[in-house]
C-alpha cells in the first residue's frame, strides 16, 4: 500500500515494543507502513510526551556515596537513586548523619548563588572526603579532604550530570541528512526541559523539520530512543514515552 502521507503514532507502552521506555524497537510488519521504492520520503516529529524521570545520582552513575569522619569513625553514606538539587542533598545527608547518631549541624552543604559554586561548612573535628566515588562532580569538588571551616567547590557544580538538553532519535531518518557538531546523527529533535524533575515534558512542534528517511520501499522495523545532549542514553526509569511523526513523499 503506497501512501503520500502517513501519521505515525508511537508509544513505548505498545504491545509490539521490544526494549525499555527510553530505548526500544518496533516491528511495522502488521501496520502497513509501506512506501514506493522509487519515491523519496521524509519524516518530521510533530509532537512528543515524556517524563523528567531520569536520575542525577544513582548506583549506575557511580556517584551515590558521601564520605565523612565524625572525629572517631569514618562514615560512608549511600544516597538513594534519585534526582536531587543541592538543598535536597544537604537535607538527605543531614538526616542520614542524624540517623547514625552523629551531629548533622557539623556538615552543611549550600549553593552559593553569588559565586555559582557550592559551599561546605564543617565544624568541630568532622571532615568530608571526596575521592571520585561520590558527589564530587555534581558538587564541583576535586578529590580532597575538607576540614573545619567553609570550603568552596573547585569548579562550578554539575548538578544535572551534564544533561542540558534531551534528544529524540529514530532510525527512520538518514543520519547523512543530520549533523550534530561534526557527527552524523539519528536525532530528529532536541529540546531543553522547561520544567523540573517529576514533570511531564510535552509539546506540539509548531514548525516541524522534515528530514530524509533512511530507507526506500517497505518499512518493517525502526528503533526509537531518548538521549541527552552528549548522546548518552537517558534512562527514564520505565516512564512511558509517546511520539507522533509525519511521513510524506517528496515530489
Amino acid at each position: 500500500m503506497n501512501k503520500d502521507s502517513v501519521l505515525l503514532n508511537i508509544t513505548s507502552g505498545g504491545n509490539d515494543i521490544n526494549g525499555s521506555s527510553h530505548d526500544f524497537n518496533i516491528n511495522f510488519s502488521n501496520l502497513g507502513l509501506i512506501h514506493d521504492a522509487n519515491t523519496k520520503h521524509e519524516i518530521a516529529l510533530i509532537s512528543y510526551s515524556l517524563w523528567y524521570s531520569w536520575f542525577n545520582v544513582s548506583v549506575a552513575l557511580a556517584n551515590n556515596l558521601f564520605k565523612y569522619y565524625n572525629g572517631t569513625t569514618n562514615r560512608t553514606l549511600t544516597i538513594p537513586n534519585g534526582q536531587y538539587g543541592v538543598s535536597d542533598l544537604n537535607s538527605l545527608i543531614k538526616n542520614q548523619i542524624l540517623a547514625l547518631g552523629d551531629n548533622p549541624d557539623n556538615i552543611t552543604i549550600t549553593g552559593n548563588y553569588n559565586t555559582l559554586k557550592v559551599d561546605i561548612t564543617i565544624t568541630g573535628s568532622y571532615t568530608v572526603t571526596f575521592d571520585g566515588t561520590g558527589l564530587d562532580r555534581l558538587l564541583g569538588f576535586n578529590s580532597q579532604t575538607l576540614t573545619a571551616g567553609t570550603s568552596s567547590s573547585n569548579t562550578q557544580p554539575d548538578i544535572t550530570n551534564g544533561i542540558d538538553a534531551v534528544q529524540i532519535h529514530t532510525s527512520l531518518i538518514s543520519p547523512k541528512s543530520n549533523l550534530i557538531n561534526n557527527t552524523q546523527s539519528t536525532c530528529i529533535h532536541q529540546f531543553t526541559p522547561q520544567s523540573g524533575p517529576g514533570s511531564n515534558l510535552s509539546a506540539t512542534i509548531s514548525a516541524p523539520i522534515y528530514l530524509q528517511m533512511n530507507n526506500a520501499g517497505n518499512v518493517h522495523f525502526s528503533s526509537f530512543s531518548v538521549k541527552d545532549n552528549l548522546g548518552r542514553s537517558l534512562d527514564l526509569n520505565g516512564e512511558q514515552t509517546s511520539f507522533v511523526f509525519h511521513i510524506r513523499s517528496v515530489t
